[in-house]
């Protein structure tokens, strides 16, 4: 009995490593995901700003506050091309996986919380007219931590597909990133992408961050 318990153990170990490692990598054309991969992560520069640098800027009036929330400055707001938090998710699905979108969307447009009360309040969320139910303004969060403070430009013409690794296809692109002090380094970016039902989309992060070597030499 107990040979067969391990003889069958043996087989369903055997099948999964098989279906892991034996998966296969998908086909694709290079200028097809060259031509989406840049589309796509010109579109994505707008978005990272919008979540994770300076994003929409607020008007600084407690008169049109909410606890940290503050009314969205319409000049900021029009320089992202948008009106409403409706549009951000809108632009978000268009640039990123669904599986993708919903992690951003989860964590940046809504607040996250245990049973503890809430950990992370959403960087933005809409606000409506109590007359008739409109979208009024986005409110956005003062006390939201900058993750992007750098200035980062993609040099599109380094753009290139690495391979596919089963349904995925990654690409990688060189950047130039420079912090507050002026410097600057350059850096290349993998990005993965994954082709749904309304075409190519990002499946992973398309910033990064300057690095100090020389706090990373002392870490290490």
């Amino acid at each position: 009995m107990i040979k067969r318990v391990i003889l069958l153990t043996l087989v369903v170990i055997i099948i999964v490593f098989c279906g892991v490692s034996c998966e296969k990598n998908r086909e694709y054309d290079e200028t097809e995901v060259l031509a989406s991969a840049k589309t796509l992560i010109q579109k994505s520069e707008k978005l990272n700003m919008l979540y994770y640098g300076k994003g929409i800027l607020y008007v600084d009036d407690k008169n049109h506050s909410s606890g940290v929330y503050y009314m969205a400055d319409s000049v900021s707001v029009a320089e992202y091309g948008i009106q409403t938090v409706d549009d951000i998710k809108a632009l978000t699905r268009e640039c990123f996986t669904e599986e993708y979108s919903n992690l951003i969307i989860g964590t940046k447009l809504s607040s996250i919380s245990d049973s503890s009360g809430i950990q992370n309040y959403a960087r933005y969320y809409q606000k409506y007219s109590a007359i008739d139910d409109s979208p009024e303004c986005i409110m956005v969060n003062k006390e939201t931590e900058v993750f992007l403070k750098d200035t980062i430009v993609y040099n599109y013409s380094s753009l290139s597909v690495i391979g596919s690794e089963g349904e995925f296809v990654k690409v990688k692109i060189e950047v130039t990133v420079t912090n507050s002090d002026g410097e600057s380094q350059t850096k290349s970016v993998e990005i993965k992408l994954l082709e749904e039902s309304n075409g190519w989309r990002i499946d992973s992060p398309t910033y990064t961050r300057y690095v100090n070597q020389d706090m990373y030499n002392e870490v290490n």
